[in-house]
Order: C-alpha cells, then structure tokens, then sequence
C-alpha cells in the first residue's frame, strides 16, 4: 500500500480511491489500529482520500443465500468511510431487483455514518432515479463509470446531465467499440464533452476519480488518463 501511495504521489496524483473489496483493506481484516495507521500513512505522503470503493457483485444482492452477507459487507465498508472523514461510498447495486429491506438498511447505515452513497447502475438509470426521489435521502446519490456507461449503450455526457445534481462521484474511463476497457483518449469516450458536463454537475463530491481497473497496464493508463483530462483543461 505504501508503495502505491507514493507512485500516485510521484504521477502527480493528490487524492486516492481504496478499494475496501481487497485482500488487506476489507474492513473485517483492519482493526483499530490498522485503520489509524492508513490513515497517517497517507498524510505523511501528502494525499486525501477521495472516496472508497465497494464494488461488491451485483448479483449477491439478489441471492438469497448471499445478501445478507453482501449487505453486512456493504455497511462494514460504509462504518469505514465514515471513520475515514465521511468519504462517499461507490458501490453497484441492481436498483431493479433490490429488496427494499436492503435498501432501508444501506440508507440507514450511510445516514449513521454521515456519507453519501455513489451508486452505480449504468443500465439501469431511469430506477435509479426513481429511488433517489422516492427516498428523498441526502445519504443517496449516484456515481457514473463512463465505460460501464458506454457498455449499457449509454453516453457518459448524456448521462451526467440526467443524473444532475445526483451525480455524487464521476469517474474517468473509457472503452473501445467492442467494449474492452482501455486508457482514457485510446476508447469511445468524448473526453471534452465528459469534463463540460461533469463540471457543470453541482451535486458531485470531491474530485474526479481516475478508474484504471479492467487495463492491460494500470500505471501506463492512469498516466494516460491524466493527460488527457488535463489537455481538455478549461
């Protein structure tokens, strides 16, 4: 971890993404301490945490024999987003097929905690919205993944604009024509029309998060990612 801190400061990088989904920094592995000492270590290095990852498969929230783990995993992940200065919480969630029980308890528990939920759910947006105005929920936002737009046959610019002041974590990726990710300005994504649209978007939280995840060579793609949003700076 420390050596990926230090590489991302060295790119040039102020904030980071953790991913609570992995080997060494799912909650149920940290204790106390562990969970203080990340945190110093990317103070020392200099960085923010911009928000937490918690991309737990979509399908076990619909498996009988899988959600109330997937749920209990989910809230752990939000109890440390919020020991962490009340960063948003990126999470995939089927909004079609949801319990409402389950989606009570994730409300109830980012309202306890003090964030606010970045739900992804590409393909299936017109639901999404329809809970976030059900709900009425300052803890209930949304989050958009470009190239998981662009799988669902959507357009990322489009998107930003009907999610509005929902929008609570935009993402930075991209795609090409047969649906593989690849680095930012190698794929599909209209770079210019993306930063326009998600800097008008006046919900959003903190800073664009830069998503490498699904690349041949992250490193290689995150520095390719950075140039291109900065080329269409404004």
């Amino acid at each position: 971890m420390a050596q990926a801190v230090a590489t991302a400061r060295a790119m040039g990088f102020a904030a980071v993404q953790l991913d609570v989904t992995l080997p060494g920094v799912r909650p149920r592995e940290l204790s106390q301490t562990g969970r203080r000492d990340l945190a110093a270590l990317l103070r020392r290095a200099g960085m923010s945490l911009a928000g937490v990852d918690l991309f737990i498969p979509r399908k076990h929230f619909l498996d009988a024999g899988q959600v109330d783990r997937a749920v209990t995993a989910a809230l752990a992940g939000i109890t440390l987003a919020g020991e962490w200065g009340r960063v948003p919480v990126a999470l995939a969630l089927p909004v079609k097929g949801l319990g409402e029980d389950v989606k009570a308890a994730l409300l109830a528990g980012a309202a306890g905690s003090g964030v606010r939920l970045a739900v992804h759910a590409e393909d299936q947006t017109p639901e999404l919205l329809a809970w976030i105005a059900e709900a009425s929920a300052p803890a209930l936002g949304a989050g958009l993944d470009p190239a998981a737009a662009r799988g669902a046959g959507g357009q990322p610019d489009k998107l930003v604009h009907q999610l509005a002041k929902h929008l609570t974590v935009a993402r930075l990726s991209d795609a090409a024509a047969d649906g593989l990710r690849c680095p930012v300005g190698a794929g599909e994504l209209d770079v210019l029309s993306y930063r326009i649209a998600v800097q008008l978007a006046q919900g959003r939280i903190g800073p664009v998060v830069l998503d490498v995840r699904g690349t041949n060579d992250p490193q290689a793609a995150a520095t390719a990612g950075k140039q291109a949003w900065e080329a269409q700076g404004m």
